[in-house]
């Protein structure tokens, strides 16, 4: 599984249970919002084929049903995900469509005064559609986690109701990795190492560019607050030297 936003990610709007993320429908409570301006290209999360498909209709467009809506089950039919808040959908793709992991779905749709973003969900299918049990999954922190990223992460959906494991192992999820290559993976390893960026948001702001200033006078670098390769490496070593993981650096 990799993540819809290669880059373009600007925030966390609230994952699964969170504010109007409730039951009963699957698709809706474990909605994920990963905020990204208008315009950014959503790239399929799986390997899929479309099995429902609601065109971008500006008049219809409302406060919370606006922007095309696409829902899609893997090729095995045991997990399928739903991702609305769409618009300018490839034109020939639809219900039948076979989707690529990375496949361009469309780009983010804004309906003011919502903050634009994409809303997807993850749905396990325990005992494969069309009869399957539909049980909605909580993987947000992995796509918090591989944001502005390629990062392909396997992903374990074990058939039992169980929670799925990223990384492909077994519970818990493995270990935590810091990714380096995202502003969100910088801050998470400041914030790991001692240094203040403020909130884990994705963004670079004056309390980030402050933290990486620190962390650089700590290094011996350039104190000029900017994640460049050198200081990417120096977070990178410094994270492995308290036995934490880290790429991109």
């Amino acid at each position: 599984m990799s993540n819809p936003f290669p880059s373009g990610f600007t925030s966390d709007l609230g994952g699964p249970g969170k504010g109007g993320h409730q039951p009963p429908d699957w698709y809706i409570e474990y909605g994920m919002d990963l905020g990204a301006r208008a315009g950014t290209a959503v790239h399929a999360a799986f390997d899929a084929h479309v099995t429902k498909f609601s065109p971008h209709n500006p008049s219809a467009d409302n406060a919370k049903v606006y922007g095309a809506q696409l829902f899609m089950r893997a090729p095995n039919d045991m997990m399928g995900g739903f991702y609305t808040h769409l618009t300018n959908v490839p034109a020939g793709l639809g219900v039948g469509s076979q989707v690529s992991r990375g496949d361009l779905l469309g780009h983010v749709h804004e309906f003011p005064p919502t903050a634009s973003h994409l809303h997807l969900a993850l749905v396990e299918i325990i005992g494969g559609a069309p009869d399957g049990r539909y049980q909605g999954v909580d993987v947000h922190r992995t796509f918090l986690d591989t944001a502005n990223s390629g990062t392909v992460v396997p992903v374990t959906f074990h058939q039992d109701g169980s929670p799925p494991t990223p990384d492909g192992g077994g519970g818990g999820g493995g270990a935590k990795v810091f990714r380096l290559g995202s502003t969100r993976g910088v801050q998470e390893a400041l914030a790991a190492l001692g240094f203040d960026p403020g909130a884990i948001d994705g963004l670079d702001g004056p309390k980030t560019r402050a933290a990486v200033t620190a962390f650089q006078g700590s290094q011996g670098l350039v104190q000029d607050g900017i994640c460049g390769s050198a200081t990417r490496a120096a977070l990178a070593a410094a994270l492995r030297a308290q036995g934490l993981q880290a790429e991109g650096g």
